[in-house]
């Protein structure tokens, strides 16, 4: 099984600049895709930034020479009708051919809700996200589209620059619902870090759902986000992670908080070492950072995006970079 390896671009964690000058740093040092959240309000309040995903990547795409782009993860359910979607990634696909892809899923409330949308529950957000995957698709291949959806609708609507080849599309989710979809329609699968004995279970459902559709498993790439801390002062990577204990607060992604201050006031009195439970590997070694990939590797994803959220993000990209990454590639980057 081949392997690839990306880093990600988490725009909670620098402003638009900061994130590009990494973005490049991490293509010169050997990373073959960059893939970036994209968020309205960021998971955080505190030294928290939200650069707008859609125009960073046009900039990223001219910045960088042949690294793979996307989001991870684009939610075309509320604040993003899907066609504008198709608009803007049939607008990357042709300034960077090959080289674009996006992620989708059913969102969260704290990128929605700010713009005055209702936070819907998962079922009618799920049913707007299956429709959104397949507008998007009809509108990258077919003319002057109509279409009636139970959320969307499309009236003659034609995108008059379609990308080819099309951007590939990822389902992100962990749920059953969101991984069968994936299965049944996207051209790749995208999962979040998660108890070991949960990646089983998804991959059948997984691998289910592509034979029904007659598909191949086996080819489908299977990305997923390995979040890491690099410092050679364990105590000093693990405090530099406590603003992420908001993904810790019960039912999150179910939840109507938009507001990042009370998101940063629920997770006040979570310790910090829980998130080391499954959510953040703590490295005080390039040898442990290669371990946190290996372990992904070893449940079954092909497609590696190493979230650095460490103490001096140069320092980490220039040690695994120039060690860590390269014995990656050598030992799993060839088919």
């Amino acid at each position: 099984m081949k392997v690839s390896f990306g880093y990600r671009a988490a725009s909670e964690e620098h402003p638009a600049d900061v994130l590009l000058h990494n973005s490049v740093v991490a293509e010169k040092v050997g990373f073959e895709f960059i893939v970036t959240s994209d968020h309205f309000h960021p998971w955080f309040h505190t030294d928290g930034h939200s650069s707008f995903a859609l125009s960073w990547l046009g900039a990223l795409g001219q910045a960088t020479r042949s690294v793979r782009i996307g989001t991870g993860v684009t939610p075309p359910i509320l604040r993003y009708h899907p066609a504008l979607i198709a608009q803007a990634f049939g607008t990357l696909g042709r300034l960077y051919p090959g080289r674009v892809f996006v992620a989708v899923g059913t969102g969260e409330a704290m990128n929605e809700v700010p713009l005055g949308f209702p936070w819907p529950g998962f079922g009618e957000r799920f049913e707007r996200l299956r429709e959104a995957i397949e507008i998007i698709k009809n509108l990258w291949s077919e003319d002057f589209v109509t279409y009636t959806g139970k959320y969307f609708r499309l009236v003659k609507a034609n995108l008059y620059d379609k990308p080819s080849p099309h951007p590939p599309i990822y389902v992100a989710g962990m749920g059953e619902h969101t991984v069968r979809l994936a299965g049944e329609v996207a051209d790749g699968y995208m999962g979040v870090p998660a108890p070991k004995e949960k990646y089983p279970e998804i991959f059948n459902i997984l691998r289910e759902a592509c034979s029904t559709n007659g598909r191949e498993f086996d080819a489908m790439p299977r990305m997923v986000e390995v979040f890491v801390s690099y410092d050679q002062d364990y105590d000093k990577a693990l405090s530099w992670v406590s603003r992420w204990k908001t993904v810790l607060i019960p039912n999150v992604l179910a939840s109507e908080i938009y507001d990042p201050r009370e998101l940063e006031e629920k997770a006040k009195n979570i310790d910090v070492r829980q998130l080391t439970s499954y959510q953040v590997d703590v490295c005080t070694s390039v040898e442990e950072v290669i371990k946190a990939a290996e372990k992904y590797i070893g449940y079954g994803f092909n497609e590696i995006q190493l979230h650095s959220c460490s103490p001096d993000e140069a320092k980490f990209l220039d040690d695994f970079g120039s060690k860590g990454l390269q014995y990656l590639k050598q030992q799993y980057g060839k088919p």
